[in-house]
C-alpha cells in the first residue's frame, strides 16, 4: 500500500491547535557540511568534553538513518520569551530565560504526541518519531531547512516573530507531504551585536563558508551546565549567570521585538529568585520538572562563586 501524502496545511493547522507557535516541513534529505559546519566544529574541538556530540555523526545529518524511509521532517517551534525577567534582582544567580518554566523536553514531547494524535484523525496510519533535543538530529538546521528562520551569528535559530527565544521539536516520518517549505534568507545583515557582546569570545564561524560556530570551551552556558569540574576557568566571565547565559540573545534586535510566549507570575519569579540561597533539599524540590534539575546543587553554588 502506498503511503498517503500529508496535507501540509492540515499538519500546520493541527500544530497550532495543540499549542505550537510555528510549523514547517522539510524534505528529509541529508544535511551538507557547507550548510552545517558540524565536522569542522568537531575538528576544532569546540564540543569541549561533550563527547556525546561525536556519536551518531551520520545520523545527525541524515534522518533516514534515524527513521528508515524518512520522507519528511515536520519541525515545530515553541516560543518562551517571558513576560518579565529576573536578571537584575539576583546578581550571581541569574537563570537563562528558557529555564524559567517547565522542562521544555517534557512539555514539547507531550505536545508532539498530541500532534501525532491530531494528524491521525485524518491519517489513521500516520507514524513518526518525536524528537526533542535528546535525539541525534540537528534541530536548528532542520528548522532552517523548514523555512522557520535562519542561523544567526550566535549560532541560534532566529525566527522573524519569536526571535531566538524558541525551543524546537521534530516529527521524522516516512509520510511525504504535498508541499515542502524552503529556507528563508539570513536577515542578520551586518549586525554583529551578539558576537561583540559575548564576554568570552565564544562565537566564531567556519573559515570557508562562514557558518556560525560556538566554541563551547569559551561559553558560559556550557560551563554553568555541562562542566562538572569543581572549579571553572579563571578567565571565564559568567555575567552574573548561575545557569545558562542570555548575553548574546539580549542584544539581538529580533529578540527585543519578539512575541511574549510565557507568562512569568510574580509568585514564580520570587520562587526562582529564592533559589539563590536554597539548601540542597529545597533546590531539588524547586527545580523538579525544570531544566535546572540538570545541574547539581554543588554546581549551582560553584557558579555563584565565580
Amino acid at each position: 500500500m502506498d503511503t498517503p501524502t500529508l496535507s501540509s496545511s492540515f499538519v500546520k493547522e493541527a500544530a497550532i491547535r495543540v499549542g505550537f507557535d510555528a510549523c514547517g516541513i522539510a524534505v528529509a534529505s541529508p544535511l551538507t557540511e557547507e550548510e552545517w559546519g558540524y565536522e569542522e566544529w568537531l575538528r576544532l574541538e569546540y564540543q569541549a568534553d561533550m563527547t556525546y556530540m561525536e556519536h551518531h555523526r551520520e545520523m545527525r545529518s541524515d534522518p533516514s538513518l534515524l527513521v528508515p524511509g524518512a520522507k519528511s521532517v515536520i519541525v515545530l517551534l515553541s516560543g518562551y520569551k517571558p513576560s518579565q525577567t529576573m536578571q537584575d534582582r539576583v546578581p550571581g544567580a541569574r537563570i537563562a530565560q528558557y529555564a524559567y518554566g517547565e522542562d521544555y523536553h517534557e512539555r514539547i514531547k507531550r505536545m508532539l504526541f498530541q500532534l501525532i494524535a491530531a494528524i491521525r484523525q485524518n491519517y489513521p496510519d500516520f507514524e513518526a518519531k518525536p524528537c526533542v533535543d535528546t535525539v541525534p538530529i540537528s534541530d536548528k538546521q532542520w528548522a532552517r531547512r523548514a523555512g522557520l528562520g535562519w542561523i544567526g551569528r550566535n549560532t541560534l535559530l532566529v525566527n522573524p516573530i519569536l526571535g531566538s527565544y524558541c525551543n524546537i521539536g521534530e516529527l521524522v516520518t516516512p509520510f511525504p507531504a504535498d508541499k515542502y517549505d524552503t529556507p528563508i534568507e539570513n536577515r542578520c545583515g551586518d549586525c554583529r551585536a551578539c558576537v561583540d557582546a559575548c564576554p568570552n569570545f565564544a562565537l566564531t564561524q567556519t573559515a570557508d563558508t562562514h557558518v556560525p560556530l560556538l566554541n563551547a570551551n569559551r561559553c558560559a552556558s556550557y560551563h554553568t551546565i555541562e562542566n562538572r569540574a569543581e572549579t571553572l576557568p579563571e578567565d571565564l566571565h559568567l555575567s552574573g549567570y548561575a545557569f545558562g547565559c542570555d548575553v548574546c540573545q539580549l542584544v539581538c534586535p529580533y529578540n527585543r521585538t519578539a512575541a511574549v510566549r510565557y507568562q512569568l507570575t510574580d509568585e514564580h519569579k520570587d520562587q526562582l529568585e529564592a533559589l539563590k540561597d536554597a539548601d540542597p533539599i529545597t533546590f531539588k524540590r524547586l527545580t523538579k520538572h525544570t531544566v535546572l534539575s540538570r545541574i547539581r546543587h554543588s554546581q549551582w553554588l560553584r557558579n555563584q562563586k565565580k
